[in-house]
């Protein structure tokens, strides 16, 4: 059987030109969306994969965690990363009277992984989305993704990763994980520096 053989949601790359340090000031509109196969789209940077994506912050520190070995993709064993998600699956979409409807659909996405991904002891007291869009060229992977940032602020450190490939690293400031003591990935560093511009965190 085809891996990822499964279909989801992206947009045309160029869409997207006018970007800068690796986002994007863009808003996700429905005329935009399209569907292809995983399999194909992970080859072809003419379309970016949509990812809805998470980060959880506490008293001005974000949670991060460390892809090990064990993790499929091993262009990105080792890295730190601060942020959870997935691929926007076609069983994602709410659809009436066949429009799509983008914020539950995103909505269903995010509850998906964040169910997969996490173990949460810690409420959720206010969530936000980024106006910019992780677009990064960094790797061959950053080149074929499109990232849609929502940030979770948390009423305690109460989170732990599901799955054994992702090593929580616990909470820390943008500011120390950009310090250069960390081996962070490329998203990692474009979501700290628009934390610390923002004052999010």
């Amino acid at each position: 059987m085809k891996k990822h053989q499964e279909h989801i949601v992206c947009i045309k790359s160029e869409k997207v030109k006018h970007r800068e340090h690796g986002f994007v000031d863009y808003k996700l509109n429905n005329s935009d969306l399209m569907l292809g196969q995983r399999a194909t789209l992970e080859k072809d940077d003419d379309f970016r994969q949509l990812l809805p994506i998470s980060i959880f912050t506490h008293k001005g520190k974000v949670w991060a965690y460390e892809r090990t070995s064990k993790g499929g993709e091993s262009r990105l064993h080792n890295k730190i990363a601060v942020a959870v998600g997935g691929h926007w699956d076609l069983e994602d979409l709410v659809i009436e009277n066949s429009v799509i409807d983008l914020e539950q659909s995103l909505a269903n996405t995010m509850a998906r992984e964040l169910e997969e991904e996490v173990n949460l002891t810690s409420s959720i007291v206010k969530t936000i989305e980024l106006e910019k869009k992780v677009c990064a060229d960094d790797t061959e992977v950053d080149r074929v993704h499109l990232a849609v940032v929502y940030v979770h602020e948390l009423d305690g450190e109460g989170i732990e990763s599901c799955e054994d490939q992702l090593k929580t690293v616990g909470f820390l400031s943008p500011k120390e994980l950009l310090s250069g003591d960390y081996n962070i990935e490329a998203w990692a560093r474009i979501i700290c520096e628009i934390l610390v511009e923002k004052e999010l965190a």
